[in-house]
């Protein structure tokens, strides 16, 4: 049973899981409230951590689940809050391969935040058809650790799983200036490899 929970999470976060449900096992016969308190935190986090399957939409597509906090197309921006609630496995949001892939340490301030961009972050370039699309994605206050499911030099599929990022965060994707129309506004709420935030004039990436 308690493998197959772990097949609906993410990994990097099934060990936080695993952990939970054993020691809520273990408090069961001894103290019945420590039990159940242990029983919700280990739901909570199974849901925090949880990787459920997607269909790949079309286009160019979201790199997280979240609400857009913020849309600039003179620089190509498109910016991704993630709540608590939300799904924070990260995908790729245009197939490419992958020239950097870099954790770099920083700061724990909110997600939301104007002071975020010094945040600790996982830093993507990804060399695409259309251009060079980067994404940084950066931990909040509560977040602490963002584990990395790629490499330099690897081949990405559009909606392939990029990282976990753990606890609430926010992602940053730039896309090259004049060869996309960004779709998405602010306040519009998206879903990792599924919504299509922006598409190439000429038809590609269907």
């Amino acid at each position: 049973m308690v493998r197959g929970v772990l097949q609906l999470i993410a990994k990097g976060g099934r060990g936080f899981v695993g952990l939970g449900v054993l020691a809520t096992i273990a408090a069961l016969p001894f103290e019945k409230y420590a039990a159940v308190g242990l029983g919700a935190f280990t739901v909570f986090l199974a849901i925090m951590f949880r990787d459920p399957k997607r269909t790949i939409g079309k286009g160019i597509v979201a790199p997280a689940d979240g609400t857009i906090r913020e849309v600039d197309p003179s620089k190509g921006l498109v910016s991704t809050y993630l709540a608590l609630r939300n799904v924070h496995v990260t995908r790729a949001p245009i197939p490419g391969v992958v020239e950097k892939a870099e954790i770099i340490k920083g700061r724990h301030a909110p997600a939301f935040a104007r002071t975020s961009t010094k945040n600790q972050r996982f830093e993507i370039l990804v060399r695409t058809e259309i251009g060079q699309v980067r994404a940084v994605e950066m931990v909040g206050a509560i977040a602490r650790r963002i584990v990395p499911y790629i490499e330099e030099g690897q081949s990405l599929a559009k909606g392939e799983k990029l990282s976990l990022i753990r606890f609430g965060s926010r992602v940053d994707l730039f896309l090259p200036v004049g060869s996309v129309r960004i779709m998405v506004k602010k306040g519009q709420k998206v879903r990792a490899g599924l919504t299509q935030i922006a598409e190439v004039p000429d038809g590609g990436l269907e």
